[in-house]
């Protein structure tokens, strides 16, 4: 990305404290991302209920790449926060088992989707790989393509939300499906895992080799910002299973992708996920975890103890939290490696929110 992008003019700046970030340290302030609706700023723009029509909300690039443009104007960029255009919404939740040929639903009223199992079992099935000529994958190619051509000075652009190793395999198998597999099939859930992964890297390069044709750096759709490649992980469905069946079935392959990537951040989502945080923790190739505790585990001062936990395993660590638990947050935990994000009702309360977490840093 330019040293300059319009309605960030401090953006060299902010990226150093990415850079920063990343090491495990801390510049000028702790890394907060905040955002606000621009004054006179339009409504969010609803998704149509026609099952056909928001198939076209989500995939017409003559829709989408205006709409997300006018999100962008729409919002105020306090702090750290950016610019970002996901042209491959993150409500196409793990949209890599679309790409292996799951049909996929985008649902209106819960505003995502979901991908129905194929493998009905393990004999004689299809080897799960890359398909160019997959119809999601194509759709993606060109809201890729149109979205970085169009971010070019104004914003950064994500990948899809690829997900790979269990997550997918769960989506291409049945959730409930693959955990009996765990107990009855474990070399066949092993030998997916590592299909689906191998695929998963190759989606992952030529996402980013589309979007580096016109915006250079790697962002995804947790919105953390990297000059070197980076990417987040997540196998939710590691909350229905036991903590030596994951470490057995689904670490290695979590542990495969965070060496291919130079630059990783697990997604850890709910209490049922905690479980298998010291494991996280103990992959050396692992530089981050993302905590997320789920709208039943609000507010994230919670969970301070397991904030910690994380920090002092040696992790970055990224948190969302309301405005108001900022200042208790940056109290109780180490600015360095950490990214709290936020939003406040206006961009003077968002300034002023991130002044007043430069003046914590500095003792004021």
């Amino acid at each position: 990305m330019s040293q300059q992008l319009q309605g960030k003019p401090d953006w060299p700046e902010v990226r150093e404290r990415y850079e920063a970030f990343w090491q495990g340290e801390v510049t000028d302030r702790p890394l907060i991302k905040v955002t606000a609706p621009m004054p006179g700023s339009s409504p969010a723009e609803t998704p149509p209920l026609d099952a056909e029509d928001l198939k076209g909300w989500f995939t017409d690039p003559d829709r989408v790449i205006p709409r997300l443009l006018r999100q962008v104007e729409n919002t105020y960029f306090g702090g750290d926060a950016f610019p970002l255009l996901l042209p491959v919404a993150g409500n196409m939740v793990a949209i890599q088992a679309a790409y292996h040929g799951c049909p996929y639903r985008l649902m209106p009223v819960a505003n995502s989707a979901w991908a129905d199992p194929i493998i009905e079992d393990w004999s004689g099935r299809e080897l799960i790989g890359h398909d160019p000529e997959n119809w999601w994958w194509k759709a993606s190619q060109r809201l890729l393509a149109r979205g970085a051509e169009a971010a070019v000075g104004r914003a950064a652009v994500g990948i899809p939300d690829l997900q790979g190793d269990g997550e997918i395999v769960a989506r291409l198998r049945g959730t409930s499906e693959l955990a009996m597999d765990c107990i009855e099939h474990p070399d066949e859930v092993r030998r997916a895992v590592h299909e689906v992964n191998v695929a998963w890297l190759q989606y992952y390069r030529e996402c980013n080799e589309i979007i580096h044709r016109c915006v250079p750096g790697y962002v995804d759709n947790l919105g953390v910002y990297s000059d070197r490649p980076m990417v987040t992980l997540e196998c939710d469905f590691s909350c229905m299973i036991s903590a030596a069946m994951f470490d057995d079935l689904f670490l290695p392959g979590i542990a495969r992708q965070s060496e291919w990537v130079e630059r990783t951040i697990y997604h850890l989502d709910g209490p049922g996920a905690v479980q298998h945080l010291d494991s996280l923790l103990g992959l050396g190739s692992l530089d981050g975890i993302q905590w997320q505790p789920g709208v039943a585990g609000r507010p994230m001062t919670r969970w301070i103890p397991l904030l910690k936990r994380v920090q002092e395993g040696g992790k970055v660590l990224v948190i969302g939290c309301e405005d108001w638990e900022v200042e208790v947050l940056l109290k109780e935990l180490s600015p360095k490696g950490l990214l709290i994000s936020t939003s406040c009702p206006t961009p003077a309360e968002a300034d002023a929110l991130v002044e007043r977490a430069a003046r914590l840093l500095a003792g004021g």
